[in-house]
């Protein structure tokens, strides 16, 4: 019964730990899909009423695949409105792709909102903190953001890095038209950076997938390759890459800035004029910067000097409009920087902070616990010494209370005790009867007074070793007769008298001062017929007295 109560006990707490919303089993199967049909996600997950939404896990899932719903479906967030729910829970909990795919889309936000610097650092994070995860794909659109990132600062060179990163990934993916658009864009960097060796290398790769690319991919592949010609190509190769251009790509997807480019390049001025006029219909991405240079260069060459020069003004003035825009966006990059530099350190500060205020705590918590079990051991050593001592004093009371009436009943049925015995004996009471007053009646007095006579007493090593043997020789004649017969001299006796009132061997080595006690006690053993291997002498002694 009592087994049955702790299983149910169990199962309500797991049954607890995992409730979740009638919304959760629709939540994740939008996640298992959101890459196939992301606006029919986007459309389910809108629907859901996010008040319905059972705990921080649940309510984090759903804003993380809200958050990637709107991305795939080209609408920029500026703001962390949708998003924030898996940011405050996913920093500290769920899976590395968890993790992964929120300093992902965080970073998207950041860009949409033209903050680079944070969009960087949030990449970074998700890298970092995100490694883990199997998700290649949004490895990849990170690593293809961050070379967007050095793109439009002019780093090239970790802008191609980024590129091969991600174009790896996308490969790696089974995704190759975005890997086709990287490694266009490659082209373009090694172009940029006008190593045309590294460039043709990678139109050679492109070149041999030329068949699989869709058109707006094939328009930007040729769009690199004659942009590469017209820096390092014969009129001939650019002519015949202009043909195969125009026949190949519909009009509405030509870049027809690039073809204007490689017209003016080998001297087809006026067609290099009908591009341009092609240019300002289409739909094509605007480059005005691009389009006012190449103009005024065609009128020059066409002898249209006044629209030259007053195409040329224009340029000068889109330009020093884009290099201001781009000179502010790169100071603004590194002032961002420069700040979460000092962010960051100032939060590695308050963190090194409550580490040390943390070890010190636990350190003086120990010092306590330490210095607490060290009083409890010591008390406890106390108490027991305490307890052996009371034991000891105990042992020593019976056994003066037994010598006190073996002399007691000795002076008073023996009537042949010398002088000299008698006189010791008597002494002995005496001095035996005030400790045991002084015992009984607790007066401080009496046990001074037989304190000092004891000591006293013991400070004539003599004296009281022979008045030690006197009150034996009259208490117990047979064990001082015993160790006479064994022709024992008398300063040996009264080291066995000593032994049998209770001292140890190192104890009466002590009070002696004899040098030679090691011996005289080899003596002894030797008269008394005692062996290594027997029992040591004062256990001997103690027997013989009894």
């Amino acid at each position: 019964m009592k087994r049955l109560i702790i299983i149910f006990t169990l199962v309500l707490c797991l049954v607890a730990c995992n409730r979740h919303s009638e919304h959760w089993a629709t939540i994740t199967d939008m996640e298992r899909i959101i890459e196939e049909r992301p606006d029919s996600v986007l459309n389910v997950l809108q629907a859901i009423d996010t008040d319905e939404l059972v705990g921080n896990k649940e309510q984090a899932k759903h804003a993380l695949l809200l958050s990637m719903a709107l991305d795939k479906n080209v609408i920029d967030k500026t703001d962390f409105e949708v998003l924030q729910p898996a940011i405050d829970y996913y920093e500290d909990n769920g899976f590395a792709t968890d993790k992964l795919r929120t300093y992902y889309y965080q970073g998207r936000i950041y860009q949409n909102a033209g903050n680079d610097a944070l969009a960087m650092e949030c990449f970074v994070n998700a890298i970092s903190k995100g490694g883990k995860s199997k998700d290649l794909q949004t490895m990849a659109k990170i690593y293809y953001n961050q070379s967007k990132i050095y793109n439009s600062l002019y780093e090239w060179d970790n802008s191609i890095e980024y590129l091969k990163k991600a174009a790896t990934l996308y490969k790696d993916s089974g995704l190759y038209h975005y890997y086709i658009d990287c490694l266009i864009l490659i082209i373009n960097g090694y172009i940029l950076k006008e190593d045309y060796d590294s460039a043709s290398s990678y139109i050679e790769q492109c070149k041999q997938i030329s068949e699989t690319m869709n058109e707006g991919a094939l328009s930007l592949y040729y769009s690199v390759y004659l942009t590469y010609l017209i820096k390092c190509g014969s009129d001939y190769e650019i002519n015949h890459l202009i043909n195969e251009y125009i026949n190949t790509i519909p009009n509405s997807h030509i870049d027809w800035l690039t073809l204007c480019n490689a017209y003016y390049k080998i001297g087809k001025y006026d067609d290099a004029l009908q591009a341009t006029e092609q240019y300002r219909s289409s739909t094509y991405t605007r480059d005005e910067l691009k389009y006012k240079a190449l103009i005024s260069m065609i009128y020059e060459k066409t002898d249209r000097y006044e629209e030259s020069l007053r195409a040329y003004k224009e340029f000068m003035v889109v330009s020093d409009s884009t290099s201001l825009a781009i000179m502010r966006q790169d100071t603004k990059f590194v002032e961002e920087r420069h700040s979460l530099e000092l962010q960051t350190l100032k939060e590695r500060e308050s963190k090194t902070r409550v580490i040390l205020w943390s070890a010190l705590f636990i350190a003086i918590l120990l010092a306590i616990i330490l210095f607490i079990r060290y009083r409890l051991k010591v008390n406890r050593m106390e108490k027991a010494i305490a307890e052996q001592e009371t034991e000891k004093y105990r042992l020593l009371y019976l056994q003066m209370e037994e010598e006190r009436d073996n002399l007691t009943n000795l002076l008073a049925q023996s009537e042949e005790l010398s002088p000299e015995i008698k006189t010791a004996v008597v002494k002995r009471l005496e001095l035996l009867n005030k400790f045991f007053t002084a015992f009984i009646t607790n007066n401080s007095e009496i046990d001074r007074t037989a304190s000092r006579e004891m000591e006293e007493l013991l400070a004539n090593k003599d004296t009281f070793m022979a008045s030690t043997k006197l009150a034996f020789a009259g208490s117990h004649p047979k064990f001082i007769k015993y160790l006479e017969e064994h022709n024992l001299t008398e300063q040996e006796i009264e080291i066995c008298c000593l032994y049998a009132i209770g001292l140890k061997g190192k104890d009466i080595k002590a009070y002696t001062s004899q040098p030679r006690h090691y011996n005289q006690s080899a003596d002894i053993r030797h008269k008394l017929g005692l062996t290594e291997s027997d029992t040591n002498l004062s256990n001997f002694l103690h027997k013989l007295l009894k």
